[in-house]
């Protein structure tokens, strides 16, 4: 256990005690811990005001009128149906200049190129729906925000005037669409209140599954490669001069596994901050934390022990994607699947491959953070027996061709040849 002990220390050193691996993993997460309070009250801070002139060219005079009431009205209409980060209201000091001089547009298209203008609209009368085809310049300095706010006050401006060309007056039927946009608040259970981001949660299961993913995969990629390049380096042959191929094993193991819980631990605590930004922590229970801790190192020993088995077999990266293609089907599926399965957890196909390994861990991890219904805990349970049934045969599998494969040089072996490596005494 000591020469085990010593193993899984020089993996963990070579890995995770390196400047690139601290800081994308360690100093990266922090920061950003840091930075999400500051970005949310930078998202919340006022917009600038919009200031100049926005010069109409319309030979009718109509939506000049129209724009200048609409800007001047005590509550200006908003879209209906978008929530978007362009839509909310800013201060506006803008006045309007009708034009019905249609000569006037080359000079005018002048001033707007060197900001001396805030906005030029052209209206083309000829149009086949009836009414006027608006088009809205805007100077290249113009904010997106400001821009999407002066589409909106156009837009308002030809509709006041289609509905008053139709003798209805507008703040009345303004008044009777303007209906109050219906938004869902959750109750928490301490009693807490605080808007329902529905996007948000349906994206937290397979944010959790991703996480779970990459932490077992930074680690699995890192053991296949150091096992190749010990390898074909031959230094493999001094490390077992002084241990046993399963002592050595052993060792890669455990030793890329803590690196693999650093990751999830920085990166978790990321995505924790970040629902505590939000008020959503509730989104996340306790008893999820504990399940993803416990399916935490099967993912990650099954993963680890084909890619340790492929590493040992081959001599370069390249020949390693011939082994490594098919295993790597099977492990995606998840990212395939996470959006029936999130919408569905207790579908058929999300209890099927909740017992098809190397899958099972990532997809029963994303059904029990789903929201939506509970997973019958019965269910968990016998995909955890199953889960550590296929752990145990893939280590013992993997053992047996790193035996073999671990000081072999030559020719890639098959899928056959493989196979009699693990049978081989």
């Amino acid at each position: 256990m000591r020469r085990v002990l010593q193993v899984a220390w020089r993996e963990f050193r070579h890995t995770a005690l390196t400047k690139g691996f601290i800081i994308g993993t360690v100093v990266l997460p922090v920061l950003m811990m840091v930075l999400i309070p500051l970005f949310s009250s930078l998202v919340q801070s006022e917009p600038e005001p919009l200031k100049g002139t926005i010069a109409v060219i319309d030979a009718s005079g109509r939506l000049p009128v129209s724009l200048d009431r609409g800007l001047h009205a005590a509550s200006p209409a908003k879209e209906r149906g978008r929530d978007d980060p362009f839509s909310g209201e800013i201060q506006a000091e803008v006045k309007i200049e009708a034009v019905t001089d249609a000569a006037r547009e080359p000079g005018l298209r002048e001033d707007l190129a060197a900001d001396r203008l805030a906005a030029l609209v052209l209206v083309q009368p000829a149009a086949t729906d009836g009414g006027p085809a608006v088009e809205l310049l805007v100077p290249s300095s113009s904010r997106p925000m400001h821009t999407r706010w002066l589409e909106r006050r156009v837009h308002e401006a030809q509709v006041r005037t289609r509905v008053e060309q139709a003798g209805q007056d507008y703040d009345r039927v303004q008044a009777l669409l303007d209906v109050p946009r219906v938004r869902a608040s959750r109750l928490s259970p301490d009693g807490a209140q605080a808007k329902d981001m529905s996007e948000l949660r349906m994206l937290v299961p397979v944010a959790f599954m991703g996480l779970l993913w990459i932490a077992v995969f930074t680690s699995a990629q890192y053991l296949l490669t150091s096992t190749i390049e010990e390898k074909s380096s031959r230094v493999m042959e001094v490390l077992l001069s002084a241990v046993s191929p399963m002592e050595l094993l052993g060792g890669k193991l455990l030793g890329q596994s803590l690196v693999s819980a650093v990751v999830l631990i920085m990166y978790g605590g990321l995505a924790v901050a970040g629902l505590g930004a939000l008020a959503m922590l509730d989104v996340v229970k306790v008893s999820h934390l504990l399940w993803i801790a416990l399916w935490f190192p099967l993912a990650y020993l099954m993963v680890a022990a084909i890619m340790a088995g492929i590493g040992s077999a081959v001599n370069d990266l390249h020949e390693a994607q011939s082994l490594l293609a098919p295993a790597m089907v099977a492990m995606v599926l998840p990212l395939i699947l996470w959006l029936p399965i999130s919408h569905n957890p207790n579908g058929a196909v999300a209890i099927a491959f909740s017992f098809i390994p190397p899958a099972s861990p990532f997809v029963n991890v994303m059904r029990i953070t789903t929201s939506s219904e509970p997973v019958p805990l019965w269910q968990s349970l016998l995909a955890l027996v199953v889960a550590a049934g296929c752990v145990m045969a893939l280590v013992w599998a993997g053992s047996r061709v790193f035996r073999v494969g671990v000081l072999m040089q030559g020719k890639t072996p098959t899928p056959r040849e493989l196979l009699r490596w693990i049978r081989a005494r």
